[in-house]
């Protein structure tokens, strides 16, 4: 925890440019669906999370995962979204009868097969657009603040074409400790991952070289919104 609180301080004074909000905090549930039952999957979700009124500043989603590289089998996942208070509001919320009845019926077409939890660290704005895709990289880092300062120093280099964050595993992981976010606003953002430009490349080729020695790279997931509630 001293850690943490080490990474945040020298981040905050260090790089003032990078956007400070609040933490972000969020639930993964990875699950594997049939192809054929994937409507079934949406329509059960579509009409139990529609009944409810979210918390103020959650947000649930369907994502479709298309790309991966991390020992995952999962086909979907299933994301909570928001503030620490507004998460745990969202959980009682599911409860009583109607959500027996709703995890009945999508356990009988869809497997769990992972939960994970986390927070962000450091949160980096893009623009305000439609996501088209969002990708996740996964690490064990042995120096989470060296890893920290290589990010931000990454992202005073990089023009970005959407959100990008930094942030923590604190549940579920399996070999790793961080994670890098990045979501799109079309596919040719994705192909390009932000980094375009020779600068923009040469500050991605340190950033590698910071992190090489105090890091080992986990795997990747690449997904795609299919629904959202908010």
């Amino acid at each position: 925890m001293k850690k943490l609180f080490t990474l945040l301080s020298v981040i905050a004074l260090t790089f003032t440019n990078l956007n400070a909000q609040d933490q972000v905090y969020w639930e993964d549930v990875h699950i594997v669906v049939k192809p054929g039952d994937a409507p079934i999957v949406l329509g059960l979700m579509d009409d139990f999370y529609s009944s409810i009124e979210m918390p103020e500043g959650t947000s649930v989603s369907l994502l479709g995962i298309f790309n991966k590289s991390e020992w995952t089998e999962a086909t979907h996942i299933l994301s909570f979204i928001g503030p620490a208070e507004g998460l745990a509001e969202l959980r009682d919320l599911r409860s009583g009868d109607a959500y027996t009845t709703y995890n009945n019926s999508i356990t009988s077409v869809a497997k769990i097969v992972a939960i994970k939890q986390g927070n962000t660290l450091i949160r980096v704005p893009g623009e305000n657009s439609e996501v088209w895709s969002s990708q996740e990289w996964s690490f064990y880092v042995d120096d989470a603040v060296a890893f920290g300062n290589a990010f931000a120093e990454l992202m005073k280099n990089v023009d970005s074409s959407g959100y990008v964050s930094l942030g923590q595993y604190t549940a579920g992981e399996r070999g790793e400790t961080h994670y890098i976010y990045a979501n799109y606003p079309d596919y040719t953002s994705q192909l390009k991952t932000n980094v375009d430009t020779l600068k923009e490349q040469e500050a991605f080729v340190k950033f590698l070289e910071k992190i090489g020695p105090i890091s080992t790279y986990r795997g990747s997931v690449t997904h795609r919104p299919l629904k959202g509630w908010n």
